[in-house]
């Protein structure tokens, strides 16, 4: 029975991927998946690219249009000023006052259609042509989770966020106050809104000097602006803080019953209920959370062990040796470096930008409120040609351990804040068929900027980036079981696009390479 539920388990499931297991999706027109990977955003650039030139084509149109106006009513002034000099010696003229009388009947209707005719109607065509690719709001949603998870997960101040400082690095790009507003207005929508509040204060303080005018387009209300901000102080008991935010917005809206009516319902509260003093801590974070802010918040890794070059894991070795870096024994994790090159990095990501799509995982508990992974993913068959074999006998080479009955090689590169939280790669009841992951070799296919180190959160070991090198380490002691020690995270994206190569190992093909032995210490 149990091999059967085994064989039934593969036909239904056949790439199981990391924390229990991803499986590749299809894209999925109702969720957003732009800000999920660098290289799903690149698409954007030539789509804005093309509305920034449909619009020029709109404007130009509209000028088109002006300048046959104004060199119309040039010539209708002309006319009109030779009339106004002397009217009565102009409409006694039989010419003029021909003319006059057949301007007035024919040409003004026909200006005033002229008038009615719609500028631009190409361009709005376009327009609608492109705007199914536009982002969505789930996309919108992703993105401002992205920047949230960023600031949180490395403690950073909103202030400098908003300045384009990221983690001690100043950069040349920062946040306009449409920027800082979407993000605001996306924390109110949650629990705990008052996360928004620094966010939608700053809003408030840029449109104090704000000089557009109000009939442009993108200006920000800022009556909604306060509307927004008061509500978030509402939501969260503060009420003695909502109050005068209102009055400030009734200054502008002296007779808006919305605002009056809000107002006076605020008045109502505070006599009645107790209001919540703002407290700027926020509540404590669960453990496996607090664990993982840590190990990404902390220094890299050093190799308290050694360094050396491996000769013996396969033949092939003792021709061209593995520069390798022992990280740990408990668990037993590796570094190796420079064993991919330019050229077979750059074949490989092209390979999988033809197949990106979402990755989903079903999992360990996550009580996080973010998603366990936000990232695009593509699978790529050992098989598929000469590189990918090569590839797989280097993970061979590095691990002295056999490929088949393993998932294929999974590709992924991750977006705005990408990260993955604390997981394992080994299951907890494992198909007898394939058996469980003995091993997992990750290869760094990019260098990242900032961020997107791999952190393991109990053996306390933080791997930066590096692109070229791999990571390889045992999921199981020595007695098949799983080690918990080998539980690992991939921290927030700061600066930078992040792509790994991931090749999960079963151990049902290692039975003569690597047999299940009784373990003789807790670390083996």
């Amino acid at each position: 029975m149990q091999l059967l539920f085994s064989l039934v388990f593969l036909w239904l499931f056949p790439y199981v991927a990391a924390d229990a297991f991803t499986l590749p999706t299809q894209k999925n027109a109702a969720r957003g998946e732009y800000s999920l990977s660098v290289v799903s955003m690149k698409p954007l650039v030539e789509l804005e690219t093309k509305l920034i030139q449909n619009l020029d084509d709109y404007a130009t149109a509209l000028e088109h249009k002006l300048q046959i106006l104004r060199r119309h009513i040039a010539e209708m002034r002309v006319e009109n000023e030779q009339a106004q000099r002397n009217v009565t010696l102009y409409l006694s003229h039989p010419l003029s006052a021909f003319a006059l009388i057949r301007r007035l009947h024919s040409d003004w209707p026909q200006w005033r259609q002229y008038m009615a005719e719609p500028v631009g109607r190409a361009q709005l065509r376009n327009f609608d042509a492109l705007q199914g690719a536009l982002p969505t709001q789930m996309d919108l949603q992703d993105a401002c989770n992205g920047i949230v998870r960023i600031q949180e997960i490395y403690g950073l101040q909103e202030r400098h966020i908003y300045e384009g400082r990221l983690a001690g690095i100043q950069y040349n790009t920062s946040m306009s106050t449409d920027d800082i507003l979407a993000v605001g207005q996306h924390l109110s929508s949650t629990q705990n809104g008052t996360e928004a509040i620094p966010w939608l204060q700053e809003v408030r303080r840029r449109l104090r000097n704000q000089t557009k005018d109000p009939n442009e387009p993108l200006v920000v209300d800022k009556s909604e602006v306060l509307w927004l901000l008061a509500e978030t102080y509402i939501k969260s008991k503060h009420y003695a803080e909502a109050l005068p935010i209102l009055d400030i917005a009734l200054k502008d809206k002296t007779a808006d019953a919305v605002f009056l009516r809000r107002r006076e319902e605020v008045q109502q509260l505070i006599a009645k209920e107790r209001s919540t003093i703002l407290d700027n801590h926020k509540p404590k974070d669960d453990p496996r959370l607090a664990e993982f802010k840590q190990r990404c918040r902390s220094r890299g890794s050093l190799s308290s062990l050694h360094c050396s070059y491996n000769f013996s894991t396969t033949p092939f070795l003792r021709l061209a040796p593995l520069k390798m870096e022992l990280l740990g024994q408990h668990p037993y994790v590796v570094v190796y470096h420079d064993v991919l090159s330019d050229s077979e990095i750059a074949g490989i990501i092209g390979m999988a930008e033809q197949r990106m799509a979402r990755t989903a995982t079903i999992a360990q508990p996550n009580r996080t409120s973010w998603p366990t992974r936000t990232a695009m993913g593509a699978w790529l068959k050992r098989s598929s040609n000469a590189l990918t074999q090569r590839v797989a006998r280097r993970v061979v080479d590095m691990s002295g351990l056999q490929l088949e009955g393993s998932e294929r090689m999974q590709v992924i590169n991750y977006g705005i804040g990408g990260h993955y939280i604390t997981h394992k790669d080994w299951f907890t009841h494992a198909p007898t068929v394939m058996g469980n992951r003995l091993a997992t070799v990750l290869f760094y296919l990019t260098d990242v900027e900032q961020g997107g180190a791999t952190v393991f959160t109990k053996a306390q070991h933080k791997v930066l980036p590096r692109r070229g090198t791999a990571l390889f380490w045992y999921n199981l002691h020595t007695d098949g079981e799983g080690d918990w020690s080998t539980a690992h995270a991939a921290c927030p994206i700061i600066v930078g696009s992040k792509w790994v190569l991931t090749q999960w190992i079963r151990e049902r093909s290692q039975i003569f390479i690597r047999p299940c032995l009784q373990r003789t210490s807790a670390g083996d």
